[in-house]
């Protein structure tokens, strides 16, 4: 049986032949040992690309240790140098145990190790040498790259919107980096994206799908959208700014940064608020959040809150519409509606209210707007509120959008947008309007919160598939 193997994938992509010039050259010195010791070779393992540094790792070796095993049909292993087989003395040493245990000799095509002592005892120093070249030749390559990161180069494969470059100047081959003309300019459009504060990861890689960004090819893989977890790495990579890591360490490149600082930092703030334990980031932001209810699941005697989805085909198509988050949990089974059919359903509702009943509710005083510093501004107010506040001001935002500020009151509130919807017990409720399948069926008042809610029979449409 013959074993053999090169150390890097590089090696067997060197010649026209598929196996490259190493393995070939292998292959012949084992068969002409064989001829000379008189041996038939039964099968041969070929291991492309493989270390001897772990043997665990090398599948065609494993395969055929089981053989071994198995078959017991083999009286001799023939390798091309014992640093093919392995350049560790401990994996060295099991596996001559193994090999002596079951009656098999192995063979060096190259170098006069056998069974006598003189044999073993070279067969020892062999290996020592070989883990000793092993690990001499893996410190001088950290050195050397090491000094590369230190002089502003990238190590290994340039990153997504950049380019390996091989620059011929004055007779010199220099490895360099370039920007990449296809997708570096994407590659910048998502951070300035994602700097918005308004996409979330999923829809800023579906966003740049669509402009074109695609993966580099390779020879297992083809160009593909950027996944999630890629994009992510992506936004926290220093190297967009000129910057490479190099154990942990960050040094000046010497390649062309693609975003300036402030961008960066933009993008770094909006990361980590998100990250942020026990805040929600919301993505989807609309007038009537947080104020609808299903209509279907109040009849069956259950809450359920209507929530907003905002989707974006693969052909670019955007559709936004409610459905009730029991859905989710497949309790619930009303259609989704079109955020145009509920802003429509709520102004019909609210056209109904009469003045009487504004009056009531403006003599009522506001304790939501006295708590609050009229100083600050919005968003400031806003996060300041509690969660009864917020869906408070959210339901004045929807007075205010449907009812007008036209109309003047004789309490302390000037304008209609700013009544309180709380009702005393005594408060008779508005009359239902006949609206038709696209209105509401019911208004509940709790407390501070108005819940309008939404028939079964509501017209809908189904989800569209991203």
């Amino acid at each position: 049986m013959i074993y053999l193997r090169v150390s890097s994938n590089r090696q067997v992509g060197r010649d026209y032949d598929p196996e490259g010039i190493s393995i070939p050259a292998q292959r012949e010195a084992c068969h002409r040992k064989a001829e000379q010791l008189g041996l038939a070779v039964v099968d041969e393992y070929v291991e492309p690309g493989r270390s001897a540094t772990e043997m665990t790792k090398r599948a065609a070796f494993q395969r055929m240790l089981a053989r071994i095993h198995d078959v017991g049909d083999i009286d001799h292993v023939i390798v091309y140098k014992l640093s093919r087989l392995a350049r560790n003395r401990v994996d060295d040493a099991l596996v001559m145990a193994d090999l002596r245990q079951r009656g098999i000799a192995l063979i060096s095509a190259t170098e006069s190790v056998d069974n006598t002592p003189v044999g073993q005892l070279m067969h020892g120093i062999l290996a020592t040498f070989n883990e000793y070249q092993s690990r001499e030749s893996g410190t001088d390559i950290a050195c050397k790259m090491g000094q590369k990161a230190r002089n502003g180069g990238t190590i290994g494969r340039a990153p997504l919107g950049y380019l390996n470059h091989t620059d011929h100047t004055h007779g010199r081959e220099i490895r360099t980096i370039i920007l990449d003309p296809e997708r570096a300019p994407l590659v910048r459009l998502g951070f300035e994206l994602f700097a918005t504060g308004s996409l979330s990861l999923d829809q800023l890689s579906q966003q740049l799908y669509q402009q074109g960004l695609r993966t580099r090819p390779t020879a297992r893989y083809p160009a593909q959208r950027i996944s999630i977890s890629k994009l992510s790495r992506m936004l926290r990579d220093r190297y967009y700014l000129g910057y490479i890591s190099y154990h942990g360490t960050q040094l000046p490149g010497r390649h062309q940064p693609l975003i300036d600082e402030p961008l960066f930092d933009r993008v770094q703030a909006i990361i980590d608020t998100r990250a942020t334990p026990g805040k929600r980031r919301r993505i989807h932001h609309h007038y009537l959040k947080g104020t609808l209810y299903c209509g279907h699941c109040h009849q069956a005697g259950t809450a359920g809150r209507m929530i907003i989805q905002h989707t974006i085909t693969r052909r670019g198509d955007q559709y936004t519409y409610f459905f009730c988050r029991n859905r989710q949990q497949r309790t619930c089974s009303a259609p989704y509606v079109k955020v145009a059919v509920a802003e429509r359903a709520v102004k019909r509702y609210y056209a109904t209210i009469t003045r009487p009943q504004l009056d009531d509710a403006l003599s009522a005083p506001d304790s939501v707007d006295a708590d609050i510093d009229t100083a600050l501004a919005p968003v400031q107010i806003y996060e300041r509120c509690t969660t009864d506040e917020r869906r408070h001001h959210r339901l004045r935002t929807t007075r205010r959008r449907y009812t007008g500020a036209s109309h003047t009151s004789h309490t302390s509130h000037n304008t209609l947008g700013d009544y309180n919807t709380e009702t005393g017990p005594d408060q008779q409720k508005p009359s239902r309007p006949d609206t038709g399948r696209e209105g509401c069926s019911a208004i509940k008042s709790a407390g501070q919160s108005t819940k309008i809610e939404f028939p079964v029979e509501l017209t809908g449409f189904e989800p569209v598939t991203p």
